[in-house]
């Protein structure tokens, strides 16, 4: 998966044959389809090894007892650790995902994917209730948050200047000052900053 994953995000989903695919993983053809019965479910494959571990974590940090900043800092934590863990399964999946989006083996992938949305939502639900968070619209901050990890990985490079840890901390300080609740003034409006 590693090995067809790296020939995916270097050369793309349709350029790469199966020939390819032979060279990078040492199989012989008939090894390859072993596994395998096509590259689409190849595809699917590489994007359950990326998803399923994240999802896991991010539903263990959620029954955590932490408080809600510290929750979304923890799931920034695990979307940076993915992204450096799982690097170029982090770009087969961005830029290829519509090619087989309609395929019956994605709805497994679909689901994880709402499902860890539904996570961060939460998180940023209890926030707003504890009043923590001031986020009128949850569902555009979960994709907000969502963007600045997918996006990372055009930059992003797990050995370069900034670590995973570093490059969550960054994107969380900058979220959560976003979404902080300020105290009011009486005529409701915010307070300035100090």
């Amino acid at each position: 998966m590693a090995a067809a994953a790296r020939v995916f995000a270097e050369r793309g989903f349709e350029a790469t044959t199966v020939d390819d695919l032979v060279e990078a993983t040492g199989l012989q053809r008939g090894g390859l389809y072993h596994y395998i019965s096509n590259k689409t479910e190849l595809l699917a494959e590489i994007h359950r090894r990326l998803i399923e571990p994240l999802l896991a974590e991010v539903e263990r940090i959620e029954i955590e007892p932490h408080d809600p900043p510290t929750t979304v800092r923890l799931i920034a934590h695990a979307l940076a650790h993915n992204l450096r863990d799982y690097h170029n399964e982090v770009i087969v999946f961005l830029h290829e995902w519509r090619t087989v989006r309609d395929d019956a083996a994605w709805e497994d992938i679909r689901r994880a994917r709402r499902d860890l949305e539904h996570v961060i939502e939460r998180a940023l639900r209890r926030g707003v209730m504890s009043g923590d968070f001031d986020i009128p619209e949850p569902r555009l901050a979960v994709l907000g948050m969502l963007g600045m990890f997918n996006h990372a990985h055009q930059w992003f490079n797990p050995d370069g200047r900034y670590t995973a840890d570093e490059l969550a901390d960054r994107f969380a300080d900058i979220f959560l000052r976003g979404v902080e609740a300020r105290p009011s003034r009486p005529n409701g409006q915010p307070a300035p900053d100090a």
